[in-house]
């Protein structure tokens, strides 16, 4: 936060391309999920039981958190910046009130909530195994609470999941079409969400389909310097 402030004080012209670039960065990560959900793949394994290595367990989980941590400080970031944005007129007293305000809800309240969302099963399982400790029909209640509990988290997760690429989408479209005078106007007649939504997706998608671009001219590149330096070497063997 205390580099927002400083931005907005000294350097406001650099608010607008920061929330610009944030944006593009949700919008290719929103894009590129839904890509997923079409794509042809082989049906995703639970890393523990398809790996008996612990290091590669590790590293998987270590990854989706890494990705995970990334886009929420991406998302953070962007809330800040928006909420400096709307109080940029207002004292240095107000917008230091508002923005810390909204940083604190946006900490405890979103990633308070998924975090005790994904702590679901934890509890299911301390209810079931509770009830094996007890009797009677209190002892029925509780392991029920505990298995509806443990079933509910992976379509909770599930429904998490699409919940936040909307929102990337939404949030970084959002920003492009209220920044940019041209795609405003090109979408006015629609409603916000929708004109949100479909920049977020088109951008999002363009995005992904450059980094696929760049991904494969990546690879060809390394498989041609591999030849070149392959090459001399077999020629002097022959």
């Amino acid at each position: 936060m205390p580099v927002a402030f400083l931005l907005s004080a000294f350097m406001p012209w650099v608010i607008v391309p920061i929330l610009l670039i944030g944006g593009a960065y949700l919008c290719y990560e929103g894009a590129e999920t839904i890509s997923e959900w079409f794509a042809e793949h082989e049906p995703e394994q639970v890393a523990a039981r398809d790996s008996v290595d612990a290091a590669e367990i590790v590293a998987r989980e270590a990854a989706k958190i890494s990705a995970a941590i990334r886009t929420d400080f991406i998302l953070s970031i962007e809330i800040v910046v928006i909420t400096l944005g709307t109080v940029a007129d207002a004292s240095i007293g107000m917008q230091v009130t508002v923005v810390s305000l909204i940083a604190l809800l946006a900490t405890v309240g979103v990633y308070g909530l998924v975090a005790l969302l994904v702590r679901l099963d934890d509890a299911g399982l301390y209810l079931i195994d509770l009830s094996q400790t007890r009797a009677g029909v209190f002892a029925t209640c509780l392991a029920r609470i505990g298995q509806a509990l443990v079933d509910l988290l992976p379509p909770l997760i599930r429904l998490l999941g699409v919940v936040g690429t909307v929102a990337m989408l939404l949030v970084g479209g959002g920003l492009y079409v209220h920044n940019i005078a041209g795609i405003h106007y090109a979408l006015i007649e629609l409603p916000g969400l929708a004109a949100n939504f479909i920049t977020g997706l088109v951008l999002g998608g363009l995005l992904v389909m450059f980094m696929q671009l760049v991904k494969k001219l990546r690879a060809q590149l390394r498989a041609f310097f591999a030849y070149l330096i392959e090459s001399p070497a077999s020629t002097q063997i022959s």
